[in-house]
C-alpha cells in the first residue's frame, strides 16, 4: 500500500508542472497584468513599479519585457522548496529545504502562501461538509428508492432529483440569502459573526458551524440528487447479480443480503468518484462563495482573475489540483478498504515497456518543440513571426474544417433522432412532455424578434420595476390596464384607470428574422400613440426594459450556446477518442495524457482562466459569444473523448471492423461508416445530458460578469441584476427571478429527455 501511495504522490509532480505551465501561459496571454492599474495611478512612483517588475522577472536588466517562459522559470525557481543560500545560523552557502515562495499578492499586500493558508481551510471544510451532507442523505434515499422500485416514494424521489439537478447553484444561493434575510433563522453570509473573535473558543466553533449551514446545504443539494440516482441504479444492478441469487437460495436473511453484500458493492462507484466530487465542489464553491460572501478559495481565485493577480491565480489553482489528486488517492484507499478484492498495487501490463518508450519519444518531441520555440524567440524573432503567421493560417483552416464537421455531426444526430428514436420518445409520457417543452422553447428563441413587443435594450426610465401588466377581455378586445407610480423615486405602482387595446401584428422597427429574413412586424403591441404606454407581460427591470422581451432574446444565447458547444465537443471528442482507441500506442498515450491534464483542473477555474485570457474590451457581443462557445467546448470534450476511446477499444476487434480492414478500407472510412454508427446512440444521449452543463456554465459566466455583457441579454446576465439589487427581493419584485425559472425548466426538460433516451438505447440503464 505504501508503494502505491508513493507512486501516486510522484504523479503529482508532473501534473502540477503541466497545470502551472498552462495557467502561466493563459495569464500571459490575458491583456495587461496586475501592475496595469498601478502604472496608471499617479500615487505610485514609477521607480517602485520598475523595482517590482525586476523582482518578479517581468522585465530584464535593461527594462525590456521578458518572455512568458522566463517569467514562468522565475516563478518556478521561487516555488521550489529547494533553496540555495546560507543555512540558518551559518555563513556557508548550500542547498537546503525552505518555505515555498508563491510570490506576493499585489491586491492583498501579503505573501500568497499566507493568503492561501487563510482561505484554503474554509473551502476544504465547506467541500467536506457538503460531501458528508449529500452522502448521508443520498445513500439511504437511493437504497430505499431501489428497494421500493416503481413506488410512490421512488417517483417522488426521482422528481426531486430532476429538480435539484436543474437549479443553478448560484440561483439557489440567491434564494438561500433571501430566505435568511426574511426569516432571520440563518446568517445571510460570511464565515463568522463580527463579535466571534471576542467569544470563547467553543462558541467560536459553534458560530463557524452556524454560518456553514446554508452554504453546505446549497452546495450539497445537487450532490444529493446525483448521488441518489447513481446509488439507486447501482443497487438495482447489484440486486440482479448471481451472488444475490445464491445467497437467497442458501436461506440468508434479506436484510443481511441487502445491507451487507449488495450495499458494499453498490457503493464502490461512489467511492471511486470521490476525487472528482471534490473537483466539482471546488467549482461550485466559487459561485456559492460569491453570492453568500463566504471567504474561501473560490472567491479568492475569482477576485485574483479580475484584478490580474497572477501569482494568486496560479497558486490557488495548484491547490485545487492538489486537493483533486488527494481526493482520488483517498477514494482508491477507501475502495480497497471497502472491497478487499481490489488490490491497490496494479500488475504491470505486457505493453508497459512499449508505452513507456512511446512516452519518452512523445515527451522528448514536445520538449524539443518548446526548446526550439525558445531558441527562435532569442536568436531569430523575425523567423518566428513568419512561423506564427503560418500557424495562424493553419489554425483558420482547421477551425473551418471543425465547423463543417460540427454541422455534419449535428445533422447526422438529428437524422438518427427523427428516424430511430422519435417514435419511442413519444411512447413515453415524460419523454413526450420534455421534447415538446424543448421544441417550444427553441421555437420561441428562433422567433424572438417577432414575438417580443420590444427590442432587447429598449428602456423606459419612467417605469422601473414595473409589475406584470393586467390583461382583461372587454368590448370584443383584449384590454391592458395601465399603471403609474404612486410617487417619484418609489417603485410602487397603482392602476390609473386607463385601458389600451391590445393589437396583434403591429408595426415595429426593422429586424431580421433568423438572421436573414427582413421584417418589421411584431406579434402584438399596444394600440396607442403614446410611447410611454407599454405592456409588460413579465414586468420590467431597473431601467424599464421589458423582462419578457429580454427573456426571449436571452434564450437565443442561452439555448443556442449548448447546441453549438456540444457539437464542437462531440467532434473533438470523437476525433481524439476514436483515434486513440483505434490506433492505441503513442496516439493513445499522448491523447489520454492531455485529457487527464484537462480533467485534473477544476472545470470552472479553467473556464475562468481561459475567459480572462481572451478578455478584450474591444470585442463585440458576437465575438464574446464565439469565445465562450469555444472555451466551453474545449473544456467539455475531454470526458467525452475518454468515453469514446473506451467504446472504440471494444469495437476495434469486432468482426465487421476486421472484415473492413481485410478488404483494405481506409481508416477514415472505417471510423465514419463502422465506428461512428455504433456510437451514434451514445453520442445523442451524451448530447442531451451534457447540454444542460453548457447552459449552466454560460449562465455562471454571465452571472460572474465574464460572459455576455450589456446591452445584450442572457439568462445568467439577467440573474446578475437580481444579485446586484437585493431590494428586488425585499420589495417583492419576484419577476426578476424568472430567468432562473427559465433555466430550471430547460435543464429539467433536457435531463428528462436524456434519461428517456438512455432507457431506450440501453434498457439495462433504466432507473
Amino acid at each position: 500500500m505504501w508503494a502505491f501511495i508513493f507512486k501516486r504522490l510522484l504523479t503529482l509532480v508532473p501534473l502540477l508542472f503541466g497545470v502551472s505551465l498552462l495557467i502561466s501561459l493563459l495569464m500571459y496571454l490575458s491583456p495587461g497584468d496586475f501592475l496595469t492599474q498601478a502604472r496608471a495611478s499617479k500615487d505610485i512612483a514609477p521607480e517602485f513599479i520598475e523595482q517590482t517588475e525586476r523582482q518578479l522577472g517581468l522585465v530584464d536588466s535593461e527594462g525590456n519585457p521578458t518572455r512568458w517562459f522566463v517569467q514562468y522559470g522565475h516563478w518556478l525557481a521561487n516555488v521550489s522548496p529547494l533553496k540555495y543560500g546560507p543555512w540558518v545560523g551559518e555563513s556557508e552557502k548550500g542547498i537546503y529545504l525552505g518555505r515555498p515562495y508563491f510570490g506576493e499578492s499585489w491586491t492583498y499586500k501579503i505573501e500568497v502562501f499566507d493568503l492561501l493558508m487563510q482561505r484554503v481551510p474554509a473551502t476544504f471544510i465547506l467541500s467536506l461538509t457538503s460531501i458528508l451532507f449529500a452522502w448521508s442523505i443520498a445513500i439511504p434515499l437511493g437504497v430505499l428508492a431501489a428497494i421500493y422500485k416503481d413506488s410512490i416514494f421512488d417517483k417522488v424521489s426521482a422528481f426531486f432529483a430532476y429538480a435539484a439537478l436543474s437549479i443553478p447553484e448560484f440561483f439557489l444561493a440567491i434564494l438561500a440569502v433571501y430566505f435568511a434575510a426574511v426569516t432571520g433563522l440563518f446568517p445571510e453570509g460570511g464565515r463568522s459573526s463580527v463579535e466571534s473573535e471576542f467569544l470563547p473558543q467553543g462558541l467560536q466553533l459553534l458560530d463557524y458551524a452556524y454560518h456553514l449551514i446554508l452554504p453546505t446545504i446549497v452546495l450539497g443539494l445537487g450532490g444529493i440528487a446525483g448521488t441518489m440516482r447513481i446509488m439507486r441504479a447501482n443497487f438495482i444492478d447489484c440486486v440482479r447479480a448471481e451472488y444475490v441469487t445464491s445467497a437467497r437460495a442458501k436461506g440468508m436473511r434479506e436484510r443481511v443480503i441487502m445491507f451487507v453484500h449488495v450495499l458494499r458493492n453498490a457503493i464502490n462507484p461512489l467511492i471511486t468518484s470521490l476525487g472528482y466530487a471534490f473537483a466539482s465542489l471546488l467549482s461550485g464553491a466559487l459561485l456559492v462563495e460569491n453570492v453568500m460572501n463566504y471567504p474561501g478559495l473560490g472567491q479568492l481565485i475569482f477576485d485574483a482573475l479580475i484584478s490580474e493577480d497572477q501569482f494568486v491565480v496560479m497558486a490557488g489553482i495548484l491547490v485545487g489540483v492538489t486537493m483533486l489528486v488527494f481526493g482520488n488517492l483517498l477514494a482508491d484507499l477507501l475502495l480497497g478498504w471497502v472491497d478487499p478484492r481490489i488490490r491497490l498495487e496494479s500488475n504491470k501490463k505486457a505493453d508497459s515497456g512499449r508505452n513507456s518508450k512511446y512516452g519518452y519519444i512523445v515527451f522528448g518531441f514536445l520538449f524539443g518543440l518548446i526548446g526550439l520555440e525558445i531558441l527562435m524567440e532569442i536568436f531569430a524573432p523575425t523567423a518566428l513571426g513568419y512561423v506564427v503567421g503560418i500557424l495562424q493560417w493553419l489554425g483558420l483552416i482547421i477551425v473551418g474544417c471543425i465547423a463543417l464537421a460540427c454541422i455534419g455531426m449535428m445533422g447526422y444526430l438529428m437524422v438518427i433522432l427523427v428516424k430511430r428514436l422519435l417514435v419511442p420518445i413519444f411512447k413515453r409520457f415524460s419523454g413526450a412532455c420534455a421534447f415538446v417543452v424543448l421544441f417550444l422553447l427553441y421555437c420561441l428563441a428562433g422567433f424572438a424578434p417577432f414575438i417580443s413587443p420590444y427590442s432587447v435594450s429598449e428602456q423606459n426610465l419612467k417605469s422601473p420595476y414595473h409589475p406584470p401588466s393586467s390583461i382583461s377581455f372587454s368590448q370584443g378586445h383584449f384590454q391592458v390596464d395601465l399603471m403609474e407610480r404612486k410617487q417619484v423615486g418609489v417603485a410602487e405602482y397603482q392602476n390609473n384607470g386607463k385601458q389600451v387595446p391590445l393589437k396583434f401584428f403591429v408595426k415595429t422597427e426593422p429586424y431580421k428574422m433568423l438572421g436573414f429574413i427582413p421584417m418589421s412586424t411584431a406579434l402584438f403591441g399596444l394600440d396607442t400613440d403614446d410611447p410611454s404606454d407599454r405592456i409588460y407581460l413579465f414586468g420590467s427591470d431597473a431601467t424599464g426594459r421589458d423582462i419578457f422581451s429580454r427573456l426571449l432574446h436571452g434564450s437565443q444565447i442561452s439555448l443556442s450556446i449548448g447546441l453549438i458547444g456540444i457539437s464542437i465537443t462531440l467532434v473533438l471528442g470523437f476525433i481524439i477518442g476514436a483515434l486513440a482507441g483505434y490506433f492505441g500506442g503513442w496516439v493513445d498515450f499522448v491523447g489520454m495524457r492531455f485529457v487527464e491534464l484537462l480533467m485534473s483542473i477544476p472545470g470552472l477555474y479553467l473556464l475562468l482562466a481561459l475567459r480572462s485570457a481572451f478578455s478584450r474590451p474591444e470585442l463585440s457581443p458576437v465575438q464574446v459569444y464565439t469565445i465562450i462557445v469555444v472555451i466551453l467546448s474545449m473544456i467539455g470534450w475531454a470526458g467525452t473523448a475518454r468515453i469514446i476511446r473506451g467504446m472504440t477499444l471494444s469495437l476495434r476487434k469486432r468482426p465487421f471492423v476486421l472484415a473492413a480492414e481485410s478488404f483494405g478500407v481506409p481508416v477514415w472510412k472505417i471510423l465514419l461508416r463502422h465506428i461512428l454508427p455504433n456510437l451514434a446512440s451514445y453520442l445523442l444521449v451524451a448530447a442531451t445530458l451534457s447540454i444542460p452543463g453548457y447552459i449552466l456554465a454560460e449562465a455562471a459566466l454571465s452571472f460572474l460578469g465574464l460572459g455576455i455583457s450589456e446591452p445584450s441579454a442572457s439568462w445568467g446576465l439577467m440573474l446578475r441584476q437580481s444579485q446586484g439589487n437585493m431590494i428586488v427581493f425585499f420589495m417583492n419584485f419576484w419577476w426578476m427571478l424568472l430567468p432562473g425559472v427559465a433555466i430550471f425548466i430547460t435543464v429539467v426538460a433536457y435531463n428528462i429527455l436524456g434519461d428517456v433516451l438512455r432507457d431506450i438505447v440501453d434498457p439495462k440503464m433504466k432507473l
